[in-house]
């Protein structure tokens, strides 16, 4: 049976690049999973804003933002919506990692 269900993420997290912690922000995620035909598939995409840290994310590449709970997404800050805020969307297709 194709099933599509939808979930919304909101907290404050800390974004990563490699080790080194350089932004916190609040997020806004929408989790959408997919199974068609059997096959599993996730998309995420949302926005951050930052309350500390680095401003610029979008220079940055590839990012790890941790999540409340303990999870982690790796994410690409698309869009500078001004202001600190980024669109977000996903760096891989792994879904949102267990800490």
């Amino acid at each position: 049976m194709d099933a599509r269900t939808s979930t919304r993420l909101w907290d404050r997290g800390k974004v990563y690049k490699g080790d080194e912690r350089i932004a916190e922000v609040v997020y806004a995620l929408e989790v959408v999973q997919d199974r068609v035909g059997g096959i599993e598939h996730q998309e995420i995409t949302g926005s951050v804003r930052v309350v500390e840290g680095k401003r610029d994310l979008m220079s940055e590449g590839t990012l790890i933002l941790n999540l409340a709970g303990g999870r982690k997404w790796e994410f690409f800050a698309s869009v500078d919506q001004g202001s600190g805020v980024y669109s977000v969307m996903d760096a891989s297709r792994a879904s949102l990692a267990p800490n």
